[in-house]
């Protein structure tokens, strides 16, 4: 499925790339990390593919936003797990780690 990841200029979020979405109807992901004091966080997230076969990407804040964002620092041992849903209703796992 062409799956990347990789940080932003600013290492407050991660950018999550699925180059090929021929055949599937949506992806679900989990990033987990762990920032400043061993603290272990996450993300968990839905894309829905609308054009299939078009590439899809996905930013992920490293922290929390409301009004304000509040950025982790000292991330590390980053990993994300992506499930995949085709459109014949069957599902796929794939995983990938990043560190910054």
């Amino acid at each position: 499925i062409g799956l990347s990841l990789s940080a932003s200029a600013d290492s407050r979020k991660i950018i999550l790339e699925v180059a090929n979405t021929q055949g599937i109807s949506g992806l679900d992901y989990e990033l987990s990390y762990t920032s400043k004091g061993d603290i272990p966080r996450g993300v968990i997230g839905h894309i829905d593919i609308k054009s299939a076969g078009k590439p899809v990407t996905q930013e992920i804040t490293l922290g929390t936003c409301s009004d304000v964002c509040h950025y982790d620092e000292n991330v590390s041992d980053i990993k994300l797990i992506l499930k995949v849903t085709k459109t014949d209703g069957t599902i796929s796992q794939v995983s990938k780690s990043l560190e910054l």
